[in-house]
């Protein structure tokens, strides 16, 4: 392979839109160059890494197993020329500016409408990309520079990632208005013997409250399980389960959906709602802008 010095930095910029867009067409039009100065770029990719990089497939252009491999080393490095050729200031009102952010649609529901509402003030060249997760984990998308923020649940943080906890979430159990099991109190017998929904994005693990319980001795029963929150009170509202959710879901739901609200029947843990970013970003003033508005918003959910 050649030396950096012997490499146009550009076929590197063509290679990350075409990963990314998996179509010469789009990555051509990604980049703002023609159609065929693209297939010109690709052939130089190919013979510069000795691989074909990309094969046809009647779902389109399909990275091979080395363009895959090289692809995350070269998006962490754009980025990094990118924010060194960005200027070290950031101001809001005239900036334009797209952030994504990975997070999940109770977040979404509860922090993103006021969040934009004060973009649309303060910063009205600034988009939001939001791409869905819901694992109870940081995606490997901030190491890549794929994503400049993720907004959720998380245990622990990786090497290398900083994070900064927004809120606190406490359970509330849920039940249609006119349950034939539940009256005026929500018993643990009762709770045990009706069917509960689950929120969960990978199928067989446990939830918060799966765990509380097995530290009792004790187990639910699961009548269905999903991988959105804004399921859970819906579903709900239309048969006999219950559903253990976020106080700040239920206060958006049990109004319109008539939905009756209890403690829940022996102690559950709260969420911890927070923010994780990888290093490579910290220092950014565009970033540490978005993350300090973000932390504001999200203070007065409580």
């Amino acid at each position: 392979m050649a030396e950096l010095r012997a490499v146009n930095l550009n076929l590197l910029v063509a290679l990350d839109a075409l990963v990314a867009e998996r179509s010469v067409t789009r990555a051509a039009r990604r980049v703002g160059v023609t159609q065929s100065a693209m297939s010109s770029s690709l052939a130089q990719l190919r013979a510069l890494f000795d691989d074909p990089l990309f094969r046809r497939t009647s779902h389109g252009m399909e990275p091979t197993p080395r363009a895959i491999a090289i692809a995350a080393d070269i998006r962490v490095g754009l980025s990094s020329f990118e924010r060194a050729l960005s200027p070290r200031s950031f101001d809001p009102k005239t900036a334009q500016r797209s952030f994504v952010v990975a997070t999940s649609d109770f977040v979404e529901l509860v922090l993103l409408p006021r969040l934009l509402e004060r973009l649309a003030r303060e910063a009205p060249g600034v988009r939001l990309e939001l791409v869905p997760w819901g694992l109870h984990e940081v995606p490997p998308s901030l190491e890549r520079a794929e994503a400049d923020l993720m907004i959720g649940f998380y245990d622990k943080v990786p090497p290398r990632h900083r994070h900064a906890l927004l809120f606190d979430d406490v359970f509330t159990c849920i039940v249609r208005r006119a349950h034939p099991r539940v009256k005026s109190k929500l018993t643990l017998k009762t709770w045990l013997e009706l069917p509960h929904v689950l929120v969960s994005q990978r199928p067989g693990s446990p939830g918060a409250v799966d765990r509380a319980l097995a530290a009792r001795g004790k187990s639910r029963i699961v009548g269905a399980r999903v991988s959105h929150f804004l399921l859970a009170p819906i579903i709900v509202a239309r048969t006999d389960m219950v559903a253990a959710v976020s106080a700040l879901l239920a206060d958006v739901f049990a109004p319109a959906l008539r939905l009756r609200r209890f403690a829940p029947p022996i102690p559950l843990p709260k969420g911890r709602v927070g923010q994780v970013w990888h290093e490579q970003v910290d220092a950014d003033p565009a970033n540490r802008w978005l993350r300090t508005i973000i932390a504001e918003e999200a203070r007065k959910l409580g």
